[in-house]
């Protein structure tokens, strides 16, 4: 990886509404609390507003009434996800939110990737798939490509 985070502990824990920020916002996803981190101080250094979830229940839950009710206020600017979480999948969600419609950007992770995975991936339409492990770097890179760019503060 081309950044490293250890030594810092993962106590971040937010629960968004609608838009108060004009920050653009991640939702992560990812079971691992080191990648969850690593990928979180990341973003949050470039002034991103990052959602951190731990499981795909916790994830649809941060999605709240942007899923529920269309309330597009609440949706996110993109969606990170691990493949392999407790209960629903990173591939589940994508699956289902292209199912209704959504078009939010999705970025899929996994140590476990074959060929099948990246072509399930590719046909439900995720916009970037990441073998870990991946260069923090690059996938940076993929989140400001497909994100307004952030709003300075003050």
């Amino acid at each position: 990886m081309g950044t490293s985070m250890h030594g810092q502990q993962w106590r971040h824990q937010e629960r968004w509404s609608p838009r108060v920020s004009k920050r653009p916002r991640v939702i992560l996803a990812e079971d691992d609390a080191d990648v969850r981190q690593l990928v979180a101080v990341a973003l949050r250094g470039l002034g991103y507003e990052i959602i951190e979830a731990r499981t795909g229940a916790e994830l649809l839950d941060e999605l709240g009434d942007g899923l529920l009710v269309g309330d597009l206020s609440a949706r996110p600017d993109v969606i990170i996800s691990d493949v392999r979480m407790p209960g629903l999948t990173g591939m589940e969600i994508l699956a289902g939110l292209r199912q209704a419609e959504w078009s939010t950007p999705i970025i899929l992770m996994t140590a476990y990737a074959d060929l099948e995975t990246r072509e399930m991936a590719q046909r439900l339409g995720v916009d970037a798939f990441f073998q870990k492990p991946f260069d923090i770097d690059d996938l940076v890179t993929v989140v400001v490509n497909v994100t307004p760019t952030p709003a300075p503060e003050g």
